[in-house]
């Protein structure tokens, strides 16, 4: 199962759950994670940590997580077939060290985490350093899920904020490799402004004009529009459906100027 914590004004936090344990992925804050902890009569101990890049809102609860009465289980762990014995094993790019992060991940590694295979994708352009994690059951009954942090967004992409445009490219033409039934995980409730501006420079679009009124009926109902299915951003997120750099840096810079 997995478990959608709210913080911020528009932040998700996520949570994999797995034998009694719960692995959490960009934790910016604790409060919502712990309040779940003490109040379930299923989920006894924090079993991973898992960071996807170095923007303190995806790292500023590491530290009340380690120090609170749930860190570390009894899940088997390993990093490339190397089981991990820390208590509390903290994933992530090399840039996150100093916020905690004591395994370093990159493009190709693999971690095991009781039920589940993860596999680690290189996917910089928003942050000069920034992984995804890809998680597949060990038995394949359920659908791909990958939790890309702020690199895909439903509708969107993140900005550039030290990693470089042509490395986004890059980034997000390797996401749309996977499969078309994974599930988009991204780290941040953005879709329908982010299709609001799709719908106005694509003026002609109908999928992109429907998607528009149907993640609006959701969010009037303070809906969640996350997790998206990769088919529905191939179909209708423009930097997915661009067909040359040129025209996404053309879009990523209207963006940016973009007043809403």
């Amino acid at each position: 199962m997995i478990r959608r914590f709210n913080a911020f004004s528009d932040n998700y936090i996520w949570g994999i759950e797995s034998q009694q344990t719960i692995c959490i992925v960009d934790p910016g804050q604790s409060c919502e994670v712990l309040k779940h902890l003490e109040n379930s009569d299923q989920l006894y101990s924090i079993g991973a940590i898992l960071v996807t890049h170095r923007h303190y809102d995806h790292i500023g609860g590491i530290k009340d997580l380690v120090n609170s009465r749930f860190a570390g289980s009894d899940l088997k762990i390993a990093l490339n077939e190397s089981p991990i014995f820390n208590k509390l094993p903290i994933f992530g790019p090399a840039d996150c060290k100093k916020y905690g992060v004591e395994h370093v991940v990159s493009n190709g590694d693999t971690i095991n985490i009781g039920d589940y295979i993860v596999e680690i994708l290189d996917i910089p352009g928003h942050t000069e350093q920034h992984v995804g994690y890809l998680f597949k059951s060990v038995n394949d009954q359920l659908r791909p899920a990958f939790f890309c942090g702020d690199t895909l967004f439903g509708g969107g992409c993140g900005r550039v904020l030290g990693g470089s445009l042509i490395d986004l490219y890059e980034s997000l033409k390797k996401i749309s490799k996977l499969p078309q039934e994974t599930l988009i995980y991204c780290a941040h409730e953005y879709t329908e402004a982010n299709l609001k501006f799709a719908r106005e420079f694509f003026p002609d679009n109908s999928e992109i004009q429907r998607r528009y009124v149907q993640v609006k009926k959701h969010r009037e109902k303070l809906l969640p529009t996350i997790p998206t299915e990769l088919s529905y951003e191939l179909k209708t997120n423009p930097y997915l459906t661009c067909k040359s750099f040129n025209e996404f840096k053309a879009i990523r810079m209207s963006k940016d100027n973009w007043k809403g």
